[in-house]
């Protein structure tokens, strides 16, 4: 997952996030001897661009470069993330640095 899986993706946290659950699955699979069928990672990737001082956008996409926003993003508020925004800002400064280092290292997330 991320920067060690040969997929035409962006090696991002937000890909591992999608990536995750799959690979989990399949492992379970193959524990239990049934054949790792679940392809259903379409290649989602989200990369945060900052646009100036509490400003930021963020570009989301699959696997044939199509505009794949994360309805998780609705819970802040952000409707488009394709378009600045000062609450992705506060993601990208606050909430994504603890996300990591207390949920997603952890195996929290």
């Amino acid at each position: 997952m991320g920067d060690v899986a040969a997929l035409p993706t962006a090696k991002t946290g937000a890909a591992i996030r999608k990536q995750a659950p799959v690979v989990v699955d399949n492992i379970l699979k193959l524990l239990a001897h049934k054949p790792a069928d679940n392809k259903s990672y379409d290649g989602y990737s989200s990369c945060p661009l900052v646009t100036g001082y509490g400003k930021m956008t963020l570009a989301e996409f699959n696997y044939k470069i199509e505009f794949t926003p994360d309805p998780m993003l609705k819970f802040m508020l952000v409707f488009n993330s394709y378009k600045e925004h000062w609450r992705l800002w506060l993601l990208k400064k606050y909430m994504l640095p603890y996300m990591y280092w207390n949920k997603m290292m952890k195996g929290k997330m």
